[in-house]
């Protein structure tokens, strides 16, 4: 297969907040079974603000054990400023894993973005991929800005999750012209027919702890030149989405941790990073419903 299917994975935790040791095994067991290139650890989707840097390397330690060679792991490095996420790559550079990911902090920070991306590429002991996520720290780069980062030889890929079709045209006439190597990634579930048919080397996308069976079908319709197919499982990774998550999106973390407790996979769907009175019995319900009718896609 061509297109790369890498999942931004949850963070798993019991009620007490620890680890759910148990829990991030049976996913990654999962996601390996269904044919994943990787995982991406401590993104936007693994709730990577709610937790300690001691809890962040007691989870690098034991993922980097678990996946080894099998499949790539991704790191995420962010914080709310540039020394802290330095600090946090050479705190995780004893660990054998692929690639950091790294997302400038918001544009509240007076810091040059680029030039925080580009110290973080100098800096890194690994290939690095830019979380571009404009919906979470307000930073639009130009694409003169994105011609000088992709020409650093420890770019690897960019995930891109900024909702703009726009700009992923732009990025692909940019690589072909420039004849830059720099993989890009599309990060939005709801979109990712839309990037690998247009030319995207993958998708990293925060459904993929539940979805990665459903991921690979799509990214194996569009290798296949199976258009109609990929439109078709991209339409049933967004009932999911909508049956998982809520079309206002208001079960975004305590909903996938639910159906991934109801497939036996976690042992709660406790989640830092929302409220869990908002997980109500309807919500339950109508994540067990989906469950039911995508119970195939979803094994």
């Amino acid at each position: 297969m061509n297109k790369k299917v890498i999942s931004a994975t949850v963070t798993p935790l019991m009620e007490d907040g620890k680890l759910d040791r148990n829990g991030l095994k049976n996913i990654f067991e999962r996601n390996m079974r269904h044919g994943l290139d990787g995982v991406f650890l401590f993104g936007s989707m693994g709730e990577w603000g709610s937790f300690s840097s001691s809890f962040k390397e007691e989870t690098v330690e034991y993922a980097s054990e678990l996946i080894g060679n099998k499949m790539e792991l991704m790191v995420g490095i962010n914080a709310t400023s540039l020394p802290l996420s330095l600090e946090l790559m050479k705190s995780y550079e004893k660990y054998d894993f692929g690639a950091y990911v790294y997302m400038p902090p918001a544009a509240t920070s007076r810091l040059n973005p680029v030039r925080s991306v580009l110290k973080v590429l100098d800096t890194a002991d690994r290939p690095v991929y830019l979380y571009h996520c404009p919906p979470n720290n307000n930073i639009n780069f130009t694409l003169d800005e994105f011609e000088l980062m992709m020409k650093h030889p420890n770019l690897k890929g960019i995930k891109n999750s900024s909702s703009n079709m726009w700009l992923r045209r732009e990025l692909l006439l940019l690589r072909a012209e420039k004849g830059l190597k720099t993989l890009f990634f599309e990060g939005q579930e709801w979109a990712a027919d839309e990037a690998l048919i247009a030319g995207y080397d993958g998708m990293i996308c925060g459904m993929g702890a539940l979805c990665s069976k459903m991921m690979k079908k799509l990214a194996a319709c569009v290798d296949k030149g199976d258009i109609a197919g990929a439109v078709a499982a991209q339409n049933d990774m967004i009932r999911v989405f909508h049956g998982v998550y809520g079309i206002d999106i208001k079960n975004c973390w305590n909903g996938q941790k639910y159906a991934l407790v109801k497939l036996g996979l976690i042992s709660t769907p406790f989640t830092i990073a929302q409220e869990m009175d908002n997980l109500t019995d309807d919500v339950k319900k109508r994540v067990e419903n989906c469950l039911a009718e995508f119970k195939e896609e979803l094994d």
